[in-house]
């Protein structure tokens, strides 16, 4: 079941290079738009709303508590949400796709088959290692970093999260499934 295909994500969504057999699969809030810019650049790559099955997928995993403060300042730039409290936020943890476990967006998909590139400061340096290396000509330098949020915000509920042991502990044994993986897989470059 997509518990959060009326948000506009599709569980599966993803870009599809068929000759080469390469799907990247979305997963929000883990630079998806910048990946997802590169690889329409190559000119190779097609939307599906629905996974498409291939011999290799590329996907990008990002520090859960990041993509977690990431998520709730998007959440929270929403006028009708702005009434929550911390308190509130980290009761609950999950509101929408921002803030979904990124493994369950990867349900189906064998891990085997998988290059993971870590949402980090090396990103761009790792995607243009990637394209080059798979045979695509992209100019990666020229494509922007979208949806980067309200910064201030982000700020504000990092503070928040980085000041409070306790509030840290639970978002981490939330997002336990997600550090198993990104502590369980090798990243691809530097």
């Amino acid at each position: 079941m997509d518990k959060w295909a009326h948000l506009g994500h599709t569980l599966g969504e993803c870009w599809n290079d068929q000759d080469k057999s390469i799907t990247f699969i979305h997963i929000p809030k883990n630079a998806s738009s910048f990946v997802k810019g590169c690889l329409l650049s190559s000119g190779n790559f097609t939307y599906s709303d629905s996974l498409v099955t291939a011999d290799h997928y590329l996907i990008t995993l990002r520090d859960p508590i990041d993509r977690w403060v990431s998520g709730i300042a998007q959440f929270m730039n929403i006028e009708s949400n702005q009434h929550l409290t911390l308190h509130d936020l980290v009761n609950t943890i999950t509101f929408d796709d921002h803030t979904e476990l990124q493994t369950y967006f990867l349900q189906d998909i064998d891990i085997d088959k998988c290059t993971f590139l870590k949402v980090d400061q090396n990103l761009r340096t790792n995607i243009k290692l990637w394209i080059n290396e798979n045979g695509y000509i992209v100019d990666v330098d020229i494509i922007p970093n979208i949806n980067k949020g309200n910064l201030a915000m982000k700020n504000r509920f990092a503070a928040m999260v980085d000041g409070n042991s306790q509030i840290k502990l639970k978002l981490a044994e939330h997002y336990a499934n997600d550090y198993e993986l990104i502590n369980r897989v090798k990243f691809y470059g530097t």
